[in-house]
């Protein structure tokens, strides 16, 4: 998710290709960004915390975060987006109450 390839316009529609989005779009969302975009929340609750993580969620959510819900949107996957982000704050408190 911190790479470059979540980026403006994620599927490099004009204006005119709005209508079809269904047609236009997945081929130019690549598997790794649509996988990623999907299931980051997971590895990141899963995985050790340490302040490199922590930052690089804190860089998605400032600086990707509406590419990432371009993403969503555009896989079809909108409807996860709370739910995710949800979990992505919880784990946030329970690493500052640890590590108070």
């Amino acid at each position: 998710m911190v790479s470059l390839e979540l980026h403006f316009n994620m599927s490099n529609m004009n204006s005119s290709s709005i209508k079809n989005v269904n047609i236009n779009v997945k081929p130019t969302i690549s598997p790794l960004i649509s996988y990623s975009s999907l299931f980051w929340v997971d590895h990141v609750t899963q995985a050790p915390s340490n302040e490199k993580m922590m930052k690089a969620v804190q860089f998605v959510m400032y600086e990707k975060l509406l590419f990432w819900l371009e993403v969503m949107s555009l896989t079809g996957h909108v409807h996860e987006v709370y739910l995710i982000l949800k979990r992505a704050v919880t784990w946030k408190v329970c690493l500052q109450v640890i590590s108070l």
